[in-house]
């Protein structure tokens, strides 16, 4: 957890402390996202805690051509792309 924040009534276990907000896009796909966020939250928790790393926001972006992911203000907010831009099937987890 980065310092000077504290999670407060957590409805929820988190898979990784060091990440503070895991946001999926809002709509019928938003639970299948989030434990995709928290999947890959899980996976990113040895090398965060080895590095020191903290991260504001995991948040899922919406499928474009463009890019996979992008990093504002040196990990406040993470965007990951979850669904290919022309079929909006999901993309594999491996």
């Amino acid at each position: 957890m980065p310092i000077g924040i504290q999670r407060l009534n957590a409805h929820q276990t988190h898979p990784n402390d060091r990440i503070v907000f895991i946001k999926p896009l809002p709509g019928p796909t938003a639970p299948f996202a989030q434990d995709f966020l928290s999947r890959i939250a899980a996976i990113c928790k040895p090398i965060m805690a080895a590095a020191h790393l903290s991260v504001m926001t995991l948040e899922e972006y919406e499928p474009n051509r463009e890019f996979v992911g992008r990093n504002f203000n040196a990990g406040e907010i993470i965007q990951l792309v979850l669904k290919a831009p022309h079929t909006g099937h999901w993309l594999s987890f491996r």
